[in-house]
Formats: C-alpha cells, structure tokens, sequence
C-alpha cells in the first residue's frame, strides 16, 4: 500500500471578525511555567506566535486560530519571540522542583525555520542541566540540520511528530524522515497520530499505512484523536457513528481507537504529569521492562457507554490566554 495525498482544500471555521483589520501576532518574551505568566507548570512560551495562514489551519479547526482572531489577532501572520537567557533561567529556577519536562508547540510550531529549531536546541540544552527535558510537537514543516538534531538529542528532547491520513505523500515523507533519523540519532521520536474513523477508504488505507510504519519502525507512539467541527468540510468524510466532543459541543470526535495497539503507550501532554520523564526511545525496549501507565483520554468504547465522559486534564485542554508578563 502506498500513501496517496488526500486533495481538499482547508477552511476557515467559526472565524466571526473582520480578518482584513486584524493586527499582527504579538511578539512575546519566551518565558515557562506560572511564574513566567504561564496557565500550567509543565509550558513555556513557543519560539513563535502564530501558525500556518488562516485559510491553512490544521483541518479547518485549530482553536488557537479562533482564540488570536477573536482577540482581534492575524493567527497566520507569525511573529518571532524575544528570548532573554536570563528571564528564562530565573523562571527554571522557580519551577516546582518535580516538573521534569516543558512542552513547546502549544500554539505554534518551532519548525518553520532553521533559526526557530536553533533557538529551541538552545533551549533545550539550557533546560537539560535543570534535568528537565522539552517535548517538542511539530509538523516538521522544514527538517532541521544534523548538528541541531543531534544537540536535540543529547539534550534528551522528547519530540512528537503529527501525523494523519489528511497528510500529504511530501509531508508523509519528510515527517517518517525525520521520525527515522531522529531515533537513529538516540532521539525520542514519538509518532503522534491524529485518528478518526473515516467513511472514505482513502482516507482509512493512508491512517492504517501510518500505523504499520509505526509497528515496522518499532516506535514508541501517542494517539490524539482528532476533534472536526461539525460545519467543516472534513466532517463531511467522517463515519457517522462518532459523538459530540463534551467539552466542544459543536465537534465531533471519537476518541482512541488505537487502544488495543500497544504502540501507543503514550497520552496527550495535557494527561501527562509534571514529573513526567520518558526513559524509552523505542516500543520493544519499553516491553521489556514494567509498563508504565498513564491517565488518557476515553476510548471509542467508553465514549459508547458514555459519551459525555469529561476528565479533569480535558478540561484544561486548550486553555489559551494571553500570557502576562
């Protein structure tokens, strides 16, 4: 089987201003947990402010997007953040001393450009003589150089690569690239595969092509099932046997459906805790010790016994604000 591009084009959703007036992103200084103005311990600041152009967000439904744009904000007009080496250690220096990790990629994707991937390995290693570890999510938009990917992993950055049947064969490809050298590397490279179940058989032979590269690579994996709003045209190639998101009414998911794979040892960073620390870089290794586990989100199976499961962490997801300081 090959991984055929899936073509359709993105839309903008539940956008109600004015994009024509909308200002540019803010430039923020990069800060981390509450001290540094932060909703949770375990974030920091992303290299960047703003994503992929409004009329590109991922699956037509990114609530980052509709967050900055009802703030009166361009989302996909980025904007580069301030680092100041100092601000950033003192901030460290104030985190609980059980936080272990710090996630980057909560509203952008440090991807964009060799500057932004240097600036997080910086971080990455200022963070590392903390014992603290960043996990990265990106989409690989651009592959870093060796030297910065190899610093990455010395620095022990666990770095979770989107992946989903919406993918391009180029991303496809570029993405797998990565996730293989990376690991080659000594890197954590996780996989983390947006799911849903599908009505098109496109659409599930390319979700079931990234599965079995997943087994075949021996990947240690993460599953976040994808959450559509109900007016995209992506909603449109859904199977109709899914349920409305508790929390996000207007959405449609499914929860895990890869729950009895058992690749997929790994939850969304909101599930995970401040003490988090992975010690495995791939699935076999991690099979032959104790299996850790973790709270998750619901499967497919307790979301048909109730699918108005609402958990603490899922709460939390999605919890954007303007960061003070």
């Amino acid at each position: 089987m090959k991984f055929v591009d899936f073509k359709m084009k993105y839309g903008i959703v539940n956008i109600k201003k004015d994009i024509s007036n909308l200002r540019d992103m803010p430039s923020l200084r990069i800060r981390c947990g509450t001290h540094g103005g932060l909703p949770f311990e375990t974030l920091m600041t992303d290299i960047l402010s703003g994503c992929l152009p409004i009329n590109n967000v991922c699956y037509g439904n990114c609530t980052a997007c509709d967050f900055w744009v009802n703030k009166g904000y361009n989302f996909g007009n980025r904007t580069k953040n301030y680092f100041d080496k100092d601000i950033f250690i003192n901030d460290v220096k104030n985190l609980p001393k059980n936080v272990k990790w710090l996630r980057q990629g909560w509203i952008s994707d440090c991807s964009f450009s060799e500057e932004s991937w240097r600036l997080v390995s910086d971080i990455s290693e200022i963070l590392a003589h903390y014992s603290i570890s960043l996990l990265i999510i990106t989409k690989v938009h651009r592959l870093p150089s060796p030297e910065i990917l190899k610093k990455l992993a010395k620095n022990n950055a666990e770095i979770r690569v989107s992946l989903s049947a919406f993918d391009t064969k180029t991303e496809h490809k570029r993405r797998f690239k990565f996730l293989k050298t990376y690991k080659k590397l000594g890197g954590k490279a996780i996989p983390y595969v947006m799911t849903a179940l599908f009505n098109n058989k496109l659409l599930t032979k390319n979700q079931k092509i990234i599965i079995n590269k997943i087994i075949k690579g021996d990947y240690l994996a993460a599953e976040h099932p994808l959450r559509i709003n109900v007016e995209s045209a992506y909603y449109n190639f859904l199977a109709k046997n899914g349920f409305n998101h508790p929390k996000f009414n207007n959405q449609y998911w499914f929860g895990r459906i890869l729950y009895n794979i058992p690749n997929f040892v790994l939850p969304p960073p909101t599930h995970l805790p401040d003490n988090y620390t992975l010690m495995f870089k791939s699935y076999s290794t991690y099979a032959k010790h104790n299996k850790i586990t973790y709270n998750n989100l619901p499967t497919y199976e307790d979301l048909k016994k109730n699918p108005l499961i609402l958990t603490k962490e899922m709460n939390n997801h999605a919890a954007y604000i303007i960061q003070k300081h």
